[in-house]
Parts: structure tokens; sequence; C-alpha cells
């Protein structure tokens, strides 16, 4: 995980170059990885290496939840073994949609929680009470179930 708190703190200039620079790490992880967006990248002639910008993606379609729904198992950019749970949404708007998540993934849910709190103002003296649902179909209370927060406090 590429961890950089600072950044949130920076100028809205710093952090678009932070994540542009980002870009073209993580489109090639999708193209070596992901079985959908190799078949978007080819289906609709993508050239990653000309994806350099935040306006640049705009050339990428955008990923509805009907592709989550109907190519899943196209979304799984890891092997079986590194998944470690399944989470579905409730399907309030239509059929659930599951995600898998791997290690990483509750490390990085983890910090952005500890990321959320830093940005308002929160330390290690702070007490928080923490209202989330149990029910496995909140994203974001996962990492704080799963994960405590407080690994990432320095």
């Amino acid at each position: 995980m590429n961890k950089n708190p600072e950044i949130q703190f920076r100028s809205p200039e710093e952090i678009k170059a932070y994540q542009e620079s980002r870009l073209a790490e993580e489109l090639l992880y999708l193209q070596n990885h992901s079985r959908f967006y190799q078949r978007l990248f080819q289906v609709h002639h993508i050239d990653i290496q000309q994806i350099k910008t935040i306006e640049d993606l705009q050339q990428i379609p955008v990923t509805t939840k009907t592709d989550l729904q109907l190519h899943n198992e196209d979304f799984i950019c890891v092997s079986r073994d590194e998944i470690i749970d399944y989470v579905t949404t409730s399907g309030t708007l239509g059929d659930p949609v599951t995600f898998v998540l791997t290690s990483e993934d509750l490390d990085r849910l983890a910090y952005n929680e500890y990321l959320s709190f830093t940005t308002t103002g929160c330390s290690r003296q702070d007490v928080l009470q923490l209202m989330t649902t149990i029910d496995r179909r909140f994203m974001a209370g996962l990492a704080t179930i799963w994960e405590p927060v407080s690994w990432v406090w320095e």
C-alpha cells in the first residue's frame, strides 16, 4: 500500500500531480490482472499509455453496477488463495453485487478510516464510538470491524 497521509492536506495541484503519478501504475495493473478491463481496453481500442492525466480518464467508459453484476468474476484481480472474504451490497436498487477482499484490501480500508479520522483532527487521545452495521453490507464499516484502526496511529 502506498501510504502518503500528508497528501490530503496539500494543494489541489499537488494532489492532482500525486494522483497522476500513480495513474499509469494502476492502469497497468488492471490491464495485467482484470479480464473485464482487458476486454474493455481492447473493445474500445484504449491504449493505457496514452492516459496520463485525470482528464484522460474520460477515454475509459464508466463502469456501472450492471457491469459489476453481469461480469463480477472478471473484476477479480488476484488468485483465489488471496481472497479472505466476500462482501455483498444489500441489493436495495437491484441485484446485490459481490466484492472479494484480500488482506491488503482490509489494510487499505483501515488506512482510509485512519485518514478520515486524522483529517477531522482526531488523535490517539480521542475516544470515538463508531456506529456501523455488522451485516457485512457496509464496506466502509468493515475496516473498523475487522482491522482495528489503532495500528496506523503513529
